[in-house]
């Protein structure tokens, strides 16, 4: 998941690892902005659909921040800083992996601008993965997340849809993005945006 950094702190990108979000570079569309009070005014013109996250240095600034429309301020550490910014990430209506987009609203996904043909059980699972982008997801939480199952069936059922979803992210010369942890689950990771 995509955040732009517009402040200072060397511990915070890898806080924000932690979490499950990446940091992008200019011309990426991020879902969260991290800057300062003055930062502000220029973030809705520069990354509009962007939520953004202001870090303040006191109580007096945090107030005014939020009193002109940031969408989160905070005083915290790098590990608050990550965890405002996962959780302001989790509500956006769009997220941006790489050079994936999932759509939450519509229930839709596009790679690199094609769209993707995904079954409501497919976009379920990519939901769900790209909602832990990163992170290995346990067979046993794919099935009850997306299948509703509290058990093992027995089946190749996860397996079949988990290749259909992998066959739709499919691109190009695209690396992979929807990669195995042989005995533990499934992760998907951000593929790289091509540089404009």
């Amino acid at each position: 998941m995509a955040v732009r950094l517009l402040i200072e702190r060397p511990g915070l990108a890898a806080a924000l690892r932690q979490v499950g979000l990446a940091c992008v570079v200019e011309g990426a569309a991020p879902t969260v902005v991290i800057g300062a009070p003055a930062d502000l005014s220029i973030l809705a013109q520069r990354f509009a659909g962007a939520a953004t996250l202001i870090v303040a240095r006191d109580e007096a600034e945090e107030i005014a921040t939020l009193a002109a429309g940031a969408g989160d301020c905070t005083r915290g550490g790098d590990a608050v800083i990550a965890a405002r910014a996962a959780r302001l990430h989790a509500q956006a209506p769009v997220w941006r992996i790489g050079d994936l987009v999932i759509d939450r609203i519509a229930r839709t996904a596009a790679r690199a601008g094609r769209p993707l043909d995904l079954r409501p059980r497919e976009y379920a699972l990519l939901a769900h993965l790209a909602a832990r982008v990163g992170r290995t997801v346990p067979h046993d939480d794919l099935r009850r997340a997306v299948f509703g199952l509290r058990f093992d069936p027995g089946t190749n059922v996860l397996a079949v849809q988990v290749s259909r979803v992998r066959a739709a992210l499919e691109c190009d010369a695209a690396p992979p993005m929807l990669l195995t942890d042989r005995g533990r689950g499934y992760r998907l990771v951000a593929a790289p945006v091509p540089a404009l």
